[in-house]
């Protein structure tokens, strides 16, 4: 009996578990593993969200066409010193306001119905044409963006905001339409201009350029919570607001001209209100941004493209020959 009792102690004395180094070694694989799979995901919801924004581009220029389809002419890029709802073939029909800078509606209001808003177009449309378009902004779009408008990639933020031309608490989109490759003032030239700029009407027959080596829209970066930067803002139809140019190169390090801005490292901007106003395409994808051309197509552009090649491509009619872009 004495000699089972020394058996059993013994045996007891023989189990063992696992050693402090051998728990830090289990611990080290792991962290090691997390640290190669998290990557891996985060790669993997980029990638979804990248093809997302993609879609998005290629529902506007959708919206786009059937709205050409519709009025035999592209929407402007925005009407300024216009009263008038939809415009017409052209825009010697809209009713001139007492208000030389009244702000009317830009090319995301006017292709709302193409984009499956039409009970917003419907709340819009009084307003647009009534004498002051300027209430529009405030008193229905203030807090939306529909999220067609807005890039999944770009971290949303339900605060932001702007300030400027009483554009307060304004919702902001990441999608802009292409005012060629130079300022605003060279926005309206034939030699700088591209598919829309204010107070435009082109059609596909004034695209001497072709449409498969047009840009039509673009992606744009705003500041969340920023009540002294107006980009981003879907709604205005300025440069940075809901245009671009391609006189930067998208990313571009050269800091945007804007009328009202915050300038920051990530976007570099100083202000001006004399017509030099001008804005870089700019995402949240590593790389480039994903643009949309004039035939319906959807591409991704390098930050490294060659800026002649990037130039030509914001313009409509220089006749330029591009290839491998």
């Amino acid at each position: 009996m004495l000699r089972l009792i020394s058996s059993e102690s013994v045996t007891g004395k023989n189990r063992r578990g696992f050693t402090l180094i051998e728990l830090l070694v289990v611990i080290a694989i792991i962290a090691i593993l997390i640290a190669l799979l998290l990557p891996a995901v985060q790669q993997a919801r980029e990638a979804a969200r990248r093809s997302q924004c993609k879609n998005n581009l290629k529902q506007l220029g959708l919206a786009l066409q059937n709205y050409h389809d519709t009025h035999g002419v592209f929407p402007p890029g925005g009407v300024i010193g216009l009263c008038g709802g939809t415009p017409p073939t052209n825009l010697t029909g809209l009713q001139e306001c007492t208000d030389q800078h009244s702000l009317g509606g830009n090319w995301l209001v006017y292709i709302l119905p193409q984009m499956e808003q039409s009970s917003l177009w419907d709340n819009a449309a009084p307003v647009l044409n009534g004498r002051d378009p300027l209430d529009y902004m405030n008193n229905i779009f203030g807090h939306y963006a529909p999220a067609a408008y807005r890039c999944p990639s770009h971290p949303w933020d339900r605060r932001s905001n702007v300030a400027f031309r009483s554009l307060e608490h304004m919702s902001r989109g990441n999608y802009a339409a292409n005012y060629g490759n130079g300022n605003l003032t060279e926005s309206y030239t034939n030699t700088h201009g591209g598919i829309f700029t204010i107070n435009s009407s082109i059609s596909i027959r004034d695209i001497k350029d072709g449409t498969s080596n047009t840009l039509l829209t673009g992606e744009l970066n705003y500041l969340n919570d920023n009540t002294s930067d107006a980009r981003g803002a879907w709604v205005y139809s300025g440069m940075g607001g809901s245009a671009f140019s391609t006189g930067r190169n998208p990313n571009s390090t050269v800091a945007d001209i804007l009328p009202k801005c915050s300038n920051t490292a990530e976007l570099p901007c100083t202000e001006a209100n004399d017509g030099t106003q001008i804005a870089a395409a700019r995402s949240q994808h590593t790389g480039g941004v994903q643009v949309g051309l004039a035939d319906g197509s959807c591409r991704f552009i390098s930050e490294n493209i060659s800026q002649t090649i990037y130039q030509a491509l914001g313009t409509r009619a220089n006749r330029e020959v591009i290839d491998n872009f």
